[in-house]
């Protein structure tokens, strides 16, 4: 998997990577994980009254890009560079179905 650590040592590199400099990445990660908290325990809910929800979130099978920070590089890196899906799973560890599904979820 691509190493998002190596390229927050690094303003040029993240800058090439996503697009936006490591202290603005820094302060978007947070906010970017409470919207992803609140989207999926939203999603959860709705699913609750719908009855068709099964497992609360976090539950199933763990997904290639586990924090916050990985899937806001993965979108921002998406966005800046358009890759096809099948260069995106190969630097992500996804199947190209995956990275599609990945590129359009908050999840």
């Amino acid at each position: 998997m691509i190493s998002v650590d190596r390229a927050l040592k690094g303003d040029r590199l993240m800058r090439a990577a996503t697009g936006v400099s490591v202290s603005e990445f820094d302060e978007l990660t947070p906010k970017f994980g409470q919207k992803l908290e609140y989207e999926k325990w939203n999603r959860y809910e709705q699913g609750v009254k719908q009855s068709d929800r099964e497992r609360k979130p976090g539950g199933g099978r763990k997904g290639n890009l586990r924090t916050a920070l990985e899937k806001l590089f993965f979108i921002l890196l998406y966005f800046k560079c358009y890759p096809t899906f099948d260069l995106l799973g190969l630097l992500f560890d996804l199947n190209r179905s995956n990275a599609c599904r990945k590129r359009l979820s908050c999840g």
